[in-house]
C-alpha cells in the first residue's frame, strides 16, 4: 500500500488504482471502467456484471462529466446483455441520470462489451408542446454523450463521455441488472 501511495502521490491515486484489483481475483467480468481526472489525480471506478444496487465508491464527488472505458473481454459463450443505471444526488433521494445498455460483440476469440447510453427524460404536454419535467434555471436537464469513436452496426460505441447540460454531476451509485429484468431501487 505504501508502494501505491508513493507512486500515485495521493490516496485518490491509490483508490483509483486499487479499483482494479477486486478484478484479480474475481471471476465476475469487468462490463466498464468509470474515468475522470479529479485535481490531477486519475479516478477509476469498476463496473462489474454482477446484479445489484452499488453506492459510489467516493461520496459527494462532483464531477463535471465522466468516460465510460471498455471493460475487460469475456471468453466462451456470449455473456447477457445488461444495464447500468446511473444515479445523481436529488433533493429527497438518488433520481436516475441514464440507463447504459452493454451488449457484447465478438473480437478475435472473445466477446467485447459494447456501449449505448439511453436517457430517460420525462415530458408532459403544456398546450400545444412537449415540455420535459426535469428543468433547472429554466433549462432542460439532459444529459450529453460524446462517443470514443465510432458506432458498430447495432449502434453501440467501445466507450463515450457524458456530461450534463446545466452543471457538474455527482453520481451517487448505480444498478446492474440483465436487460428487462427491472424494478432494481435507487442506490
Amino acid at each position: 500500500m505504501r508502494l501505491l501511495l508513493r507512486e500515485t502521490r495521493s490516496w485518490r491515486g491509490a483508490v483509483g488504482l486499487l479499483g482494479f484489483l477486486p478484478n484479480l481475483w474475481s471471476s465476475t467480468p469487468t462490463l466498464l471502467v468509470l474515468h475522470h481526472v479529479h485535481e490531477g489525480q486519475n479516478l477509476n471506478w469498476t463496473v462489474t456484471a454482477q446484479s445489484g444496487t452499488y453506492q459510489a465508491p467516493v461520496t459527494g464527488l462532483t464531477v463535471s462529466g465522466w468516460t465510460v472505458t471498455p471493460g475487460g473481454p469475456v471468453s466462451g459463450a456470449q455473456p447477457p446483455d445488461r444495464i447500468v443505471r446511473f444515479y445523481v444526488a436529488g433533493r429527497v433521494k438518488p433520481k436516475l441520470l441514464c440507463l447504459v445498455d452493454v451488449r457484447y460483440f465478438p473480437q478475435g476469440n472473445a466477446w467485447v462489451p459494447y456501449y449505448r447510453m439511453d436517457e430517460h427524460m420525462y415530458f408532459t404536454r403544456r398546450g400545444h408542446r412537449w415540455v420535459p419535467l426535469t428543468l433547472m434555471n429554466g433549462v432542460p436537464a439532459l444529459v450529453t454523450a460524446t462517443p470514443l469513436g465510432f458506432a458498430n452496426a447495432a449502434g453501440y460505441y467501445q466507450g463515450f463521455s457524458f456530461a450534463q447540460t446545466t452543471g457538474p454531476i455527482t453520481l451517487t451509485g448505480w444498478t446492474v441488472a440483465r436487460e428487462n429484468a427491472g424494478g432494481l431501487p435507487a442506490p
